[in-house]
C-alpha cells in the first residue's frame, strides 16, 4: 500500500504538465485617450478615488441617510450574503482537491454461519492530471472576486440613488413653497379683482380669468405634494425603513460642490469601475470551466483505501488479528457518447465568449454614462444659471403687469401670461438645480470611486 501511495505521488508530479484548458488573457480594449466632454469641471490627471462621497455636500443630514441605508438597505445585506455564499462554494471546490476520509461500522449475526462485526475507516482521493478540479477551484475564486465586485455595484448605486432621490424631495420641498406662496399671492390678487367686479370697475371675465389663475396654482400644490409623497416613500425603501417622514438638511440651492471633479483617464475605469471588474472575474470562471469540461472528456484516477478491523467474535474486534486494509487504484474514462462530451466542450466555449462581449459591452456602457455625466455638469450649470435669471425676469414682468393694470394701462391677458411664466420658470429653475446636483452624483456613480 505504501509503494502505491508513492507511486502515485510521483506520477501526478508527472503528469501536472498534463493541465488542459485555456489560460486567462484580458479582451483587447481600446481606451480613448482623453475625454470627450471634458471641460472647466473635469481635472483628468487626478482619479475619482481620491475624492470621497461625504467630501461632495456638506450636508450632514443626506451623511447620515446615506450611512443609514448602508446598515438597514435590504439589497445590500443579500449582496453581502451572496460574498459567503460564493466562498461556501469555493470552499468546496478546495474540498474536491483533497482525499475525501469516511468510515463504517456493521454488525452481522447468522445462525448459518459465522457472525461478522467490522469497523473500517474509508479514503478516496481523485488524482487531478488534467486540472479539472483546479479549474473548478479557480472558476470559484473568481466568483468570489465577483460577488465582491457585486457588492460595490450595489452600494455606489444605493448611495447615488439616496442622494438623488434627497436632491428630488428638496427640490419638491421648494417647488411646494413656491406653489403655495403663489395661492397666496392669487388669492389676494383674486379677492381684490372680485371686488372691483362686484363694483362694477371690471368685467365678468377678469373676475372669472383671477379665479382660474388660483385654480391652477391650487392644483400644483396638490401635484406636488404627492409627487412628494412617492418621493419619501421611496426614499424610506432604500433606508430600508418603514414609511415615515425624512429628515431634511440643507436647501438645494444652497448646496455647494467642489469646483473640480477629478475624473481620472479613460483607461481607469477598468480597474474602479465596480461593474466592469465583476464582468471580467465572470469571464475568468467562464474561462477556467472550459478547462473543466475538457477534462471530463479525458480519463479519471482515483485511488481509495481502507483500514479497519473486522471478526466473527465481538469480543475479539480489537485484537491484531481482526486488523484489515487494502489499497486499490481506478480509472474511469469515456469512450462513446455521442459526441454529449464534445458538445459540452463546446458550450461551455460559447458561454465564455458570451461573458466576453458582456465585458466589453460593460466598459463601453461605462465610459458612455461618464461622457453623459460630464456633459451633464457642465450644460446643467448653464442651463441653472438662465433658469434663475429667466425667473427673476418673470417675477419683475409680473409686478410690471400687476401695476400696469391696477393703474388701467392694459387689460388683465398680460397679467395672466406674466403669472403663468414666472410660476413655469420657478418651478423649472428649482427642477434644474436638483438636476444639476444629481449629475455630480451621476458622475461619481459612472466613475466607479469615491464612495
Amino acid at each position: 500500500m505504501k509503494k502505491l501511495l508513492i507511486s502515485s505521488v510521483i506520477l501526478l508530479a508527472v503528469l501536472s504538465s498534463c493541465m488542459v484548458g485555456k489560460k486567462y488573457t484580458r479582451p483587447e480594449v481600446t481606451a480613448p485617450q482623453s475625454w470627450i466632454g471634458q471641460n472647466n469641471y473635469i481635472n483628468t490627471p487626478d482619479s475619482i478615488n481620491n475624492l470621497k462621497w461625504f467630501n461632495i455636500f456638506n450636508d450632514e443630514v443626506l451623511n447620515s441617510l446615506i450611512d443609514t441605508a448602508l446598515k438597514y438597505n435590504h439589497n445590500l445585506a443579500s449582496a453581502a450574503l451572496r460574498i459567503e455564499q460564493a466562498r461556501a462554494a469555493y470552499g468546496i471546490a478546495k474540498a474536491d482537491l483533497l482525499p475525501s476520509v469516511g468510515y463504517s461500522a456493521g454488525a452481522e449475526l447468522n445462525s448459518a454461519s459465522p457472525n461478522n462485526f467490522n469497523v473500517v475507516a474509508t479514503a478516496s482521493w481523485e488524482i487531478d492530471f488534467w486540472g479539472k478540479l483546479r479549474h473548478a477551484k479557480k472558476a470559484a475564486y473568481a466568483e468570489i472576486l465577483a460577488s465582491e465586485e457585486g457588492y460595490k455595484t450595489v452600494t455606489t448605486t444605493l448611495i447615488s440613488d439616496v442622494a438623488t432621490y434627497y436632491f428630488q424631495m428638496r427640490d419638491l420641498d421648494n417647488r411646494l413653497k413656491i406653489a403655495l406662496r403663489t395661492v397666496d399671492s392669487r388669492t389676494e390678487y383674486f379677492n381684490l379683482i372680485n371686488a372691483r367686479f362686484k363694483g362694477g370697475d371690471v368685467s365678468e371675465l377678469d373676475m372669472l380669468q383671477a379665479d382660474q389663475q388660483l385654480a391652477i396654482a391650487t392644483a400644483t400644490v396638490n401635484s406636488v405634494k404627492r409627487q412628494l409623497n412617492a418621493t419619501e416613500r421611496s426614499l424610506n425603501i432604500l433606508l430600508g425603513q418603514t414609511p415615515q417622514a425624512i429628515a431634511r438638511g440643507i436647501e438645494n440651492v444652497d448646496q455647494q460642490v467642489v469646483p473640480v471633479i477629478p475624473a481620472g483617464l479613460p483607461s481607469s475605469l477598468l480597474e474602479q469601475r465596480p461593474d466592469v471588474k465583476q464582468s471580467e472575474y465572470y469571464l475568468m470562471a467562464e474561462t477556467e470551466r472550459i478547462g473543466v469540461t475538457q477534462a471530463m472528456r479525458l480519463p479519471s484516477v482515483s485511488l481509495t483505501g481502507l483500514l479497519g478491523v473486522a471478526s466473527a467474535d465481538l469480543s475479539n474486534l480489537l485484537s491484531s488479528d481482526a486488523t484489515l486494509g487494502s489499497a486499490t487504484a481506478g480509472i474511469l474514462g469515456p469512450i462513446f457518447a455521442f459526441g454529449a462530451n464534445k458538445r459540452r466542450v463546446e458550450i461551455q466555449k460559447y458561454q465564455a465568449e458570451i461573458a466576453a462581449n458582456n465585458y466589453l459591452n460593460t466598459y463601453i456602457a461605462a465610459l458612455g454614462e461618464v461622457e453623459n455625466a460630464l456633459v451633464s455638469i457642465d450644460t446643467y450649470a448653464g442651463e441653472y444659471e438662465a433658469r434663475k435669471r429667466q425667473a427673476e425676469s418673470a417675477g419683475k414682468s409680473l409686478m410690471l403687469s400687476q401695476e400696469r393694470y391696477k393703474s388701467g394701462y392694459t387689460d388683465y391677458l398680460e397679467v395672466l401670461i406674466a403669472e403663468n411664466s414666472m410660476l413655469d420658470s420657478e418651478l423649472l429653475a428649482s427642477q434644474i438645480k436638483a438636476q444639476q446636483l444629481s449629475s455630480y452624483i451621476y458622475l461619481y456613480r459612472a466613475l466607479g470611486g469615491g464612495w
